[in-house]
């Protein structure tokens, strides 16, 4: 019994090893839309557990999560129990990722470390922020999923909510990854007395050395285009119902019930495009703003030190 459970758990570390190389040669991959079987749940869970680096942990469940959310743009239109509990587990991974950001430290005694700090929280930002076009992307595929098996409006309402929820919930967690790097780069700041010039210099270098200002740049145009083929798709469909309204033999309440539909998608599709372009310039506007963001951040903790500096001079 002991030499299975060893093979096993050789098995697993294994499978866990090949499965990081295959990750990293194809991180950028959004997962198909497919149920999770018990034992790949199973394996999926031990691999989380296995993991014991914050980083990778944050990596794996939003790996995980992404899995489930997809697992949610098939059963949507299946398995209404099964749906709800993707969404659980969706939400429980989030979860952990959530408490991991939490837990990262940002504390330094050098400048090695505390650059190394600053390093890791581009990476965990990075992750948040392709979890968040993932769960675009995701959303877009079902969209088309949904139009091709002419899935109904209430089907298709609710996914959207969930996927709405989602992406809020992803929105949040960017800004908590970039609180926590103003974080450390306002106490890298109070080790290396650096300019904000230089400053926002090794910023730059950073975001470049990791990877996230070429990720970046490559998400904005994938996302632009998903909102181009939202509105095509969209008003391709307008443009179907209207004629199905106009021509179809129909009698007065299948043609309300069409018009019907015909308005909730003028609608999801108004505020679809609004919400993803609203995402969009937020990030242009923080990218733009980040020098002045930074400046204001060290000023606040430096009058913050001049305050406390002086009070204990008084007592």
């Amino acid at each position: 019994m002991k030499k299975i459970i060893s093979l096993f758990l050789m098995a697993f570390l294994l499978v866990g090893t090949l499965g990081g190389v295959v990750a990293a040669d194809d991180e950028a991959a959004v997962p198909v839309a497919k149920k999770i079987g018990f034992f790949e749940d199973r394996m999926d869970r031990m691999k989380l557990a296995f993991t014991f680096n914050k980083e990778k942990h944050i990596e794996r469940a939003l790996e995980m999560a992404e899995k489930r959310l997809a697992e949610a743009e098939l059963l949507a239109e299946e398995n209404p129990e099964a749906y709800e509990r993707a969404q659980a587990r969706y939400d429980e991974l989030v979860a952990k990722a959530e408490e991991d950001l939490s837990e990262i430290e940002s504390d330094a005694d050098d400048l090695d470390s505390s650059i190394e700090n600053m390093e890791r929280i581009a990476r965990i930002q990075n992750q948040f922020e392709r979890h968040r076009d993932h769960a675009d992307e995701i959303y877009s595929r079902a969209l088309e999923r949904f139009a091709a098996n002419n899935a109904s409006a209430e089907k298709i309402e609710r996914f959207e909510m969930f996927s709405e929820r989602a992406l809020n919930r992803s929105y949040e967690m960017e800004q908590r990854a970039i609180e926590k790097r103003e974080n450390a780069v306002r106490k890298h700041k109070a080790l290396s007395e650096m300019s904000d010039e230089e400053l926002n210099e090794l910023l730059e270098k950073i975001d470049s050395d990791e990877g996230l200002i070429q990720a970046r740049e490559k998400r904005m145009e994938q996302a632009e285009e998903r909102i181009q083929k939202l509105e095509e798709r969209g008003v391709k469909n307008i443009e179907q119902m209207r004629t199905r309204i106009e021509n179809a033999n129909l009698d007065e309440e299948q043609k309300e019930r069409l018009r019907e539909r015909l308005e909730n998608t003028e609608e999801r599709l108004d505020n679809r495009s609004e919400f993803i372009q609203e995402r969009l310039e937020a990030r242009e506007e923080f990218m733009e703003n980040r020098t002045e963001r930074l400046r204001d951040v060290i000023e606040d903790e430096l009058e913050s030190r001049g305050n406390n500096s002086g009070e204990n001079e008084s007592d």
